[in-house]
């Protein structure tokens, strides 16, 4: 066996036996991300975004922040959760029930700070909504 021959086996083997480093690992579930993996476990009860949600995070759905708006009559009131996907704001959480749970790649909570400094001044937390591809 040459020497390049003795060489090139290991770095093929290793090749061979590793995953591509472009695939793409699921993150592991936390209290701020629900999974695709979660979602599958949780079984047919679970048909959409929200009931994703509501299963797996019900505590998402009550979080709720008092916001002081700024002006010369300032106001307090509660914040509303709003929704986004492609880096867009969908709305409330009525948008969740549009999405089938079998599309769903993670569901990631944000706080109101979050939300603001990733998608612009906010309102309130958010629920971004990242598809399978």
């Amino acid at each position: 066996m040459s020497t390049m021959s003795r060489l090139l086996l290991p770095i093929c083997t290793l090749v061979l036996l590793t995953p591509p480093l472009c695939a793409q690992s699921e993150p592991k579930p936390s209290s701020t991300l629900i999974t695709a993996t979660e979602i599958e476990k949780a079984g047919p009860s679970v048909g959409n975004a929200f009931d994703a949600v509501e299963t797996l995070r019900p505590r998402w759905l009550r979080a709720r922040e008092v916001l002081m708006l700024p002006g010369e009559n300032s106001e307090m009131r509660m914040s509303q959760i709003h929704v986004y996907m492609d880096d867009h704001d969908k709305g409330d959480l009525e948008f969740l029930k549009t999405i089938p749970a079998e599309l769903i790649y993670t569901l990631r909570y944000m706080s109101t700070n979050e939300v603001g400094s990733q998608f612009g001044p906010a309102t309130g937390p958010g629920i971004v909504v990242t598809l399978k591809h």
